[in-house]
């Protein structure tokens, strides 16, 4: 394997030779360039991994190869050297898109620190190229599929935020596509050549150093903050003054300018969290610039075949693809879907499997479905885990659930607004637990 390659820009030969020397001692391969027009020449006929270059030099300056490289469509990070006076000079070419800048004289340790950082993350890129066709036939399998009225509107709202650059606040329950949603946003609009890069807020430490190198990836694309209700306490008052300002502090503590737009996802009621002092006002107003809420497939039903058939199309078994019986359809049809269209996708996956080479049929989805539906027998609410005595996950989860709805409606003596609050869940949703765990009013209200 080939050594990342380094080209050095700088108008004094000690310099190029010294900074040439440290970095091949480091097992970076370089070459070598004395002024911005020599370094555009080198780019139009060989590659490089990084380049490092001289802020002023008097045959073109660092701007001017940073200004042309650009123009050119070159991403290759650049690394800017600065003198004592050049310090606003480092903070214009950081805001023009420079990856970092240096100051003189060069410390060794920290030229290898940053070269290694801007070569990984031009191989990160490199790598987010080679697998963009790859992820974008999985996308085309995992599309927004259906024509009705729900779907039709939420295409339509997609297609307007991909022409602007606002901060969206993406909410739907489990399986709806948030992220998927949070892509095609991406994908539509004027900063899709560039990354859109994810965190993942319920595994993200919340450290400064984490959101800080997470924001560098994106510069210039789309940071995808998903699952943010899961967003540590610490982390969140640097992303409201990064929406408020455009502004937050790299690794090293210095102040830099964000190029980058925010979406968010969340299956959980923020609103409600905000009055329960469980998550910031302050973030959850500079995130909610642009709502948008996805049906979850309860509400659009009369999609289910075109979905099903969307899916059986590119999981094909046995080298052709599957087809659904009207009847099958029917039995899918009368499921609530808590999972959504992720849960309708493994159960179509489950069923290919169940059927073999014999027939999708309407038994088939009743086999894997009518365990799932069957309800546990009403029993009080109680905290205790020591009560769950069966093993079936799905079955004690469906207990818990029904418990805490219980419970809620209990506490707020009926009021369905309090306990939807409580729950952190959609008002309108509410009766969708109660259908689905038979609750009566009279076991939180009796007469």
């Amino acid at each position: 394997m080939k050594p990342p390659h380094v080209l050095i820009v700088d108008d004094e030969e000690f310099v190029r030779d010294s900074l040439e020397e440290i970095l091949r001692h480091e097992g970076l391969a370089t070459s070598a360039a004395a002024g911005a027009q020599e370094a555009v020449r080198f780019l139009e006929t060989r590659e490089c991994d990084a380049i490092v270059t001289d802020l002023r030099m008097p045959r073109g300056d660092g701007l001017s190869l940073l200004a042309e490289a650009r123009r050119r469509g070159v991403s290759i990070p650049i690394v800017m050297i600065t003198g004592v006076g050049t310090v606003g000079e480092a903070v214009q070419a950081m805001k023009a898109g420079a990856f970092d800048f240096l100051q003189k004289p060069v410390h060794p340790a920290e030229l290898v620190r940053v070269v290694k950082r801007a070569v990984e993350h031009h191989a990160l890129q490199r790598e987010v190229q080679l697998l963009r066709g790859s992820v974008a036939s999985l996308r085309r399998a995992e599309a927004l599929i259906g024509e009705s009225a729900p779907l039709r509107a939420l295409r339509e709202q997609l297609e307007r935020l991909a022409s602007t650059d606002s901060t969206v606040l993406i909410t739907g329950e489990t399986g709806t596509g948030k992220e998927l949603c949070a892509r095609e946003i991406h994908d539509h609009g004027a900063r899709a050549p560039r990354l859109l890069v994810r965190l993942d807020c319920a595994r993200s430490s919340g450290s400064a150093e984490q959101l800080a190198a997470r924001l560098a990836e994106a510069e210039g694309g789309t940071l995808l903050l998903d699952d943010v209700g899961t967003l540590r306490a610490e982390a969140q008052s640097p992303l409201a003054r990064l929406l408020e300002r455009g502004e937050y502090q790299d690794e090293r503590g210095r102040t830099r300018t964000a190029d980058l737009r925010v979406i968010a996802t969340t299956s959980e009621d923020l609103a409600a969290r905000v009055r329960a002092g469980t998550f910031g006002a302050e973030l959850f107003h500079r995130l909610e610039v642009v709502p948008l809420r996805l049906p979850p497939l309860r509400e659009h039903l009369e999609d289910i075949p075109a979905i099903a058939a969307h899916h059986l199309q590119h999981a094909k078994s046995g080298g052709k693809a599957r087809t659904l019986s009207p009847e099958a359809v029917e039995v899918l049809a009368s499921h609530e879907w808590p999972g959504n269209v992720r849960e309708l996708r493994n159960v179509l996956e489950r069923a290919l499997i169940v059927a073999g080479a014999a027939e999708l049929s309407a038994d088939v989805f009743r086999s894997i479905l009518e365990p799932v539906m069957a309800q546990p027998p009403a029993r009080a609410p109680d905290s205790s885990l020591a009560r769950l005595t069966e093993f079936n996950l799905r079955r004690n989860v469906d207990l818990r659930e029904r418990e805490t709805v219980l419970s809620a409606l209990q506490r707020c003596r009926g009021v369905k607004k309090e306990a939807c609050d409580l729950l952190g869940i959609d008002p309108r949703n509410l009766g969708y637990y109660l259908r689905k765990h038979k609750l009566k009013e009279s076991e939180w209200n009796p007469a």
